[in-house]
């Protein structure tokens, strides 16, 4: 593991699990590495109060080392192939919060000004809660800060990562906001080349609770009154555990960090990439936390459940123009409807409405002018259309009723001269006599002469035929 690039903190903390689980299910040789043994181990440790997300690091730790004895040829297959984690999500005991920026404020300036503690200086810690909170850095990755990490010079500045202090193993190159760049080129002035920048201790939690009380007990120290004092020490403001069991610690400045990126209305994408997670519902759904004022925000954008507010309807109604846009407002406590002139002019002549009988008149009579106008159009448009040998006289596109007519019955046909000078051509030879016709009606074919009972007398015009349609297939020569 180490000569992969994993620090050798993490290397013994992986080694330690495993040994662990070996020792409890008192293996000796690999194939004593057996499921149901590794399980039952692994239930022990679940018993003597390991949370689900421990229980889960014990076995990719376990997993971990058989993998290894797979792929070295030390056994022909993975023992524990088919052996499962588990999820944290249904049994978190370390839920953290974010910060809001009252808090970050205060907490940065009390350690700024406060005594050594755990061997770092007061400036040091500052410069730490600003770096993790301005970055999404987590505390090993603080550490393995040197000062060529830093590129404060291009735009945007950044902080490298080198890949073996990365969670994802990968180089990772941070963008950061410049007023923090400009915090950090002050500060790492003295810093010498080829050293950590921030030795951070191992318990970074433990650091912070003294500067989060210190800054808690000052705030409440600053209160007007023993009243708004003893409200100040009912309030979760600073406070290291609030009471629904949050807590706020130094890897609670990574989810501020990420909480500040999507109250921004930053992407999914742009998040996730920011706070360099392999999935967005890590981003989204453990990282970014919604606070009460946040929600609130978004109901305010809702419309009201309870009685129209008069004056949104009468500004949407305005829009519209059916309300006067001086907003008067009637006895009843309504709005009176816009008038237009004309209206006007029709209420002012209270005898008949004389006013609005010549307005009337006047438009009937542009009107009918226009249709005048129109119908003298068209009457052109259609008799140019005669002179087109294409069409019928009167008739502007082509009809193929008239242009076929060995396809309709001779009931259907056009009268003669339809086609101005051309006729329509007659049915010549002897094939006219001899063809079949087809009944449309009873779907069957009758020859010529024998016709089908009440069809002559359809045609001619008779009121008690039944409705009968025959089409005839003639020769044509057109």
């Amino acid at each position: 593991m180490v000569a992969k690039g994993v620090t050798t903190a993490h290397a013994d903390l992986v080694k330690s699990r495993a040994n662990k689980l070996v020792e409890l299910a008192k293996a000796e040789r690999v194939s004593d590495l057996v499921l149901s043994t590794i399980q039952t181990v692994i239930g022990v440790v679940r018993e003597q109060g390991a949370s689900l997300q421990t229980c889960h690091h014990y076995v990719r730790a376990i997993k971990q080392f058989t993998r290894w004895l797979a792929r070295d040829g030390r056994v022909a297959a993975d023992p524990l192939a088919h052996l499962r984690g588990f999820s944290a999500e249904a049994d978190r005991r370390r839920v953290r919060r974010a910060f809001d920026d009252d808090e970050l404020a205060r907490l940065t300036t009390t350690a700024e000004a406060g005594p050594v503690v755990l061997n770092i200086t007061g400036p040091d810690r500052a410069m730490s809660y600003r770096l993790a909170v301005g970055t999404g850095f987590r505390a090993g990755e603080i550490r393995s800060l040197r000062p060529e990490s830093f590129d404060l010079a291009v735009d945007p500045p950044t902080v490298t990562i080198a890949a073996g202090y990365s969670k994802r193993r990968r180089r990772d190159v941070q963008p950061i906001r410049r007023d923090l760049a400009e915090l950090l080129g002050s500060w790492l002035a003295d810093k010498p080349r080829g050293e950590p920048v921030l030795r951070l201790p191992r318990k970074t939690a433990k650091m912070m609770r003294v500067d989060l009380r210190r800054a808690r007990a000052a705030w409440i120290k600053q209160g007007r009154g023993k009243v708004e004092r003893r409200t100040r020490e009912k309030s979760d403001f600073l406070r290291t555990v609030d009471h629904e069991g949050q807590v706020c610690d130094f890897h609670a400045l990574r989810h501020t960090y990420i909480t500040r990126l999507v109250s921004s209305g930053a992407s999914v994408k742009v998040a996730q990439e920011l706070a360099r997670h392999s999935t967005p519902m890590l981003t989204i759904g453990r990282y970014a936390h919604t606070r009460l004022h946040d929600l609130t925000q978004a109901l305010d954008n809702l419309p009201g459940v309870g009685a129209p507010d008069r004056e949104s309807e009468a500004v949407a109604l305005r829009a519209t123009g059916t309300f006067d846009a001086r907003g008067d407002v009637a006895e009843s406590g309504r709005r009176r409807p816009q008038q237009n002139p004309q209206q006007a002019a029709c209420f002012s002549q209270l005898s008949g409405a004389k006013g609005c009988e010549a307005t009337d008149k006047s438009r009937a009579a542009t009107m009918d002018a226009q249709v005048v106008a129109s119908a003298r159009v068209s009457d052109d448009m259609r008799s140019s259309a005669t002179a087109c040998h294409t069409a019928p006289g009167g008739i502007r596109t082509c009809d193929p009723r008239f242009r076929k007519p060995v396809l309709y019955p001779t009931e259907l046909r056009a009268p003669e001269g339809a086609y101005g000078n051309r006729a329509i051509p007659k049915a010549q030879g002897p094939q006219s006599s001899t063809r079949p016709r087809l009944d449309a009606t009873e779907g069957r074919t009758t020859r010529p002469g024998r016709e089908r009972p009440g069809a002559a007398r359809w045609r001619d015009g008779g009121s008690s035929a039944p409705f009968r349609i025959r089409i005839e297939f003639r020769p044509s020569n057109g």
